[in-house]
């Protein structure tokens, strides 16, 4: 069945003539929140992926920051090891306190430098690593 131009628009201009007033206004009201809602939680998705280190607890985070100062570390040195441990899935706080967990993180990292075809002992973030661990666990 082909329908030509003038009788397709002849029927849409029908279809919306006829149409029930209270359902268009509705439906005026309702799409434009709906994409309002929509884009919202858009921006609130990309803000929380932009900076990973909000998920970690304000306590948690004054804890990291009590322990970052009585082993002299900086803030440079707290940003590295946090974005170490929520890459390698080890609590934030334990990297800075428990030698397994920064072991296991210092493990991972070795893995994926050599993964990628770099020598650890070549890697200035792996150096900076080790310095860390000299840092953080003197006895080890």
């Amino acid at each position: 069945m082909r329908i030509s131009g003038r009788e397709f628009l002849r029927s849409l201009s029908q279809f919306f003539s006829e149409a029930n007033y209270e359902a268009e206004i509705i439906l005026m009201l309702i799409l434009p929140i709906s994409a309002l809602v929509i884009f919202l939680f858009y921006l609130n998705s990309r803000r929380s992926s932009a900076n990973p280190f909000e998920s970690i607890p304000a306590k948690d985070m004054e804890f990291i920051d009590t322990v970052r100062l009585q082993k002299g570390l900086e803030e440079f040195d707290r940003d590295f090891l946090l974005e170490l441990a929520l890459s390698y899935k080890v609590k934030p706080g334990y990297i800075f306190i428990d030698p397994e967990a920064f072991l296991k993180v210092e493990t991972g990292f070795r893995l994926q430098l050599l993964e990628d075809g770099e020598t650890p002992e070549n890697n200035n973030r792996f150096k900076h690593l080790l310095k860390l661990k000299k840092k953080l666990f003197p006895g080890i």
